[in-house]
């Protein structure tokens, strides 16, 4: 097993989620969305490019584009890449694309329910945006190719701001917010756990280590320790390459959101107290973790309530991309689905991210 970035984490879907879904997240009347045209495999070179724009699409979503200049917008809008290999920044572009696929699903399957966003609506938007562009001396055709966008990419992104509002507006009441707190209050109210690890790692040889190994080794020792024919106490002394074995394994205290790699804290508040956890794979070698004990938080409702919408509403927009997306035909033209991502980076692409 090599070591490389892993974009399976809870933490970076609904990161990405939160990326695309949340309408108050956006700058007024900024453009992201698709538009229609042809698709599929037998899309002739030529249609791949924008007659007007020259904007190139690089997937489909039954025959409505996913355009490069979408994802892009997304990347220039912050400085946080620029230290990023040009191999990670393609990670995070073909994951954008993943979650701009999810949008068009979506919008698709919302436009035929009671959310749907009428053409009059759509027009009523386009003129507001008209009205505010020309405050500011711009006409709507120059503003439009300035981002190499169209009128239909205009409307499609209205539309979409539209139907999800109305879609969280009807679900995201105080008593959904509630229950989804309770299910998931770790990831909120400073709730913290006591963590031990047996760590299967060397930090001065990584160049060294052996993957497969050490793994290997991880879960003989966790199925020993299920089976009752050692301790976790005992494993630890016996297998941890930690300075930490000192100390029985103990990490100490730590919360749903940490300095560590992310997979780590995902997974010690996926499982229940007294459970073995893992074995996860990070950058550092492989760990097997144990949870020993808990402490609910005590943050208040009021300062809690805003992450707590969002991460519902990421939830909501999985639940529903999932549904569906496997009715749709997604094709992909030049590009690859993401999914490889660098953890270490979640946190960080979270907190600097707007909605283009």
């Amino acid at each position: 097993m090599s070591s490389k970035p892993w974009i399976g984490s809870p933490t970076f879907i609904l990161v990405m989620i939160c990326l695309i879904v949340l309408p108050e997240a956006a700058d007024e009347w900024t453009l992201s969305d698709e538009f229609d045209s042809s698709g599929g495999p037998e899309l002739l070179e030529k249609t791949l490019v924008h007659p007007t724009t020259g904007a190139t699409v690089v997937a489909s979503v039954d025959d409505v584009p996913i355009y490069d200049v979408e994802i892009e917008r997304f990347m220039q809008e912050l400085d946080v890449f620029s230290d990023l290999t040009e191999r990670t920044l393609q990670v995070y572009r073909s994951t954008v694309m993943s979650q701009l696929i999810r949008r068009q699903v979506v919008l698709a399957h919302l436009q035929t329910t009671k959310y749907r966003a009428t053409e009059q609506e759509i027009d009523l938007a386009v003129a507001e945006v008209k009205e505010a562009l020309a405050a500011r001396g711009l006409t709507l055709d120059k503003f439009l190719l300035s981002g190499k966008s169209d009128i239909a990419m205009l409307r499609r992104n209205l539309a979409w701001k539209i139907v999800w509002t109305r879609y969280l507006e009807d679900y995201l009441t105080e008593g959904n917010l509630q229950r989804f707190y309770e299910r998931n209050y770790e990831r909120f109210d400073g709730t913290t756990r006591h963590v031990a690890q047996i760590y299967f790692g060397d930090p001065e040889h990584l160049e060294d280590f052996h993957w497969d190994v050490a793994f290997r080794d991880a879960v003989h020792v966790r199925d020993a320790i299920t089976h009752n024919q050692t301790t976790f106490e005992e494993a630890v002394k016996a297998h941890s390459k930690s300075p930490s074995a000192a100390e029985g394994g103990d990490m100490g205290w730590i919360t749903y959101k940490g300095p560590l790699d992310p997979r780590i804290h995902e997974a010690v508040f996926a499982r229940p107290v007294g459970e073995l956890v893992g074995p996860i794979q990070t950058k550092f070698g492989i760990h097997l973790l144990k949870v020993i004990e808990e402490k609910r938080g005590s943050r208040p409702w009021k300062d809690m309530i805003g992450e707590v919408r969002e991460a519902a509403a990421a939830y909501l927009f999985a639940h529903v991309s999932d549904r569906h997306i496997s009715e749709a035909r997604v094709y992909y033209f030049g590009e690859e689905e993401g999914s490889e991502f660098d953890p270490s980076y979640s946190r960080r692409y979270g907190e600097e991210y707007l909605i283009p």
